[in-house]
């Protein structure tokens, strides 16, 4: 059973024991975003130079069933070893459903760097919501979606993602017990309405948070990499509510280098770490020990005053340790399934990172 983790923090598990490149360096991006080639609010130029003008390192394009040539985009805004623009696609699948209030659930997922459009599955069934959404019957499953649409992703030499599955409480553990290992989660989507914290409805029917779902398909030795991401859509009037905004939420990937196929691999093998707003100095992963150095400087020779607790987290959410303090560090039994980290400063930020399996115990 779940054992929720005290702050509603995100558990953070572990599956690779990872030895990072000599020269490896850290880049913050954003791997779901939207122009106006879909439903964004700004045309792609206006997206990079935001994402490029707030300290990422890198972007991708990720539009419903359309791929932004992010070449001139790339030579206009691209720096070597300074910004990156990445091609991507979000695949709008949705399966029919009469049980459920919209008649359907959704099932998107994220394409990242991929060069030419995946169309989602389609039957001839209409969309009960959108008729932007490519819907099928109930007579296919979603996990027979996912099997597909991953599945092509990956021919195509892409990153496959599984998008907010809290969206219109959507998605259910059943539906992802076949993921392919090494798809990335959505487990923080910057988005309102995209319930990334769970709930029960006034009938009393229980919904897992992203948290959750993700800590139940690890313990059922799952490899799944958790991302944050902003799935952002609004770039004028930051300050509206429904505005979808960016810059809330990212991945900081470990690569020797800032290009597509680095990052990519990257991303594959899970060297990297989800934020909302927690920065790492260091992370260190071996077969005795997890060892975080979390950022407290904020700028050059300003030191944040927050205070930090590290949730250490294993099989079934259970709390292995929990430490204070910006230099957390776990040492390994052998018998955790999945050893993890769960950070939230006191004011209420977030980073998550990857779980690391422990050889001995699978």
């Amino acid at each position: 059973m779940y054992r929720r983790p005290l702050l509603e923090s995100v558990c953070i598990c572990a599956a690779l024991l990872l030895s990072a490149p000599a020269n490896a360096a850290w880049y913050k991006g954003n791997t779901h975003t939207h122009s106006l080639n879909s439903d964004g609010n700004v045309a792609p130029d206006e997206v990079v130079r935001w994402y490029r003008g707030h300290g990422y390192q890198f972007v991708v394009m990720t539009e419903h069933e359309y791929i932004t040539d992010v070449a001139p985009l790339q030579a206009l805004f691209g720096a070597q070893e300074q910004f990156l623009v990445m091609q991507g696609q979000e695949l709008t699948q949705a399966v029919r459903d009469p049980k459920h209030p919209d008649g359907e659930r959704q099932a998107h997922v994220n394409a990242i760097n991929i060069g030419k459009v995946i169309l989602p599955m389609v039957d001839g069934t209409k969309s009960a919501r959108s008729t932007r959404v490519y819907t099928v019957s109930e007579k296919i499953s979603i996990a027979e979606t996912y099997a597909r649409n991953l599945g092509l992703i990956r021919e195509a030499g892409g990153v496959g993602q599984v998008n907010h599955p809290n969206f219109r409480w959507s998605v259910r553990v059943e539906d992802m017990l076949n993921l392919p290992d090494n798809t990335l989660f959505e487990l923080w989507n910057g988005q309102l309405e995209i319930n990334n914290l769970g709930g029960t409805d006034d009938s009393g029917q229980k919904a897992l948070s992203t948290e959750a779902l993700w800590d139940t398909l690890l313990s059922r030795g799952k490899r799944l990499w958790g991302v944050a991401v902003d799935d952002s859509h609004g770039f004028k009037h930051l300050e509206e509510p429904n505005g979808a905004p960016p810059g809330q939420a990212w991945v900081m990937v470990r690569a020797d280098r800032l290009a597509p196929e680095a990052i990519t691999a990257s991303l594959v093998k899970g060297d990297f770490y989800a934020s909302t707003g927690v920065t790492l100095d260091d992370l260190t992963v071996s077969e005795k020990e997890v060892s975080i150095k979390i950022k407290t400087e904020i700028r050059p020779g300003v030191v944040s005053i927050a205070r930090f607790v590290t949730r250490f987290i294993g099989r079934d959410g259970k709390v292995l340790a929990e430490v204070s303090g910006s230099q957390p560090r776990y040492t390994i039994r052998g018998d955790e399934g999945y050893v993890g980290a769960a950070i939230m400063d006191s004011n209420g930020l977030r980073a998550w990172t990857q779980p690391v399996y422990l050889p001995r115990s699978r």
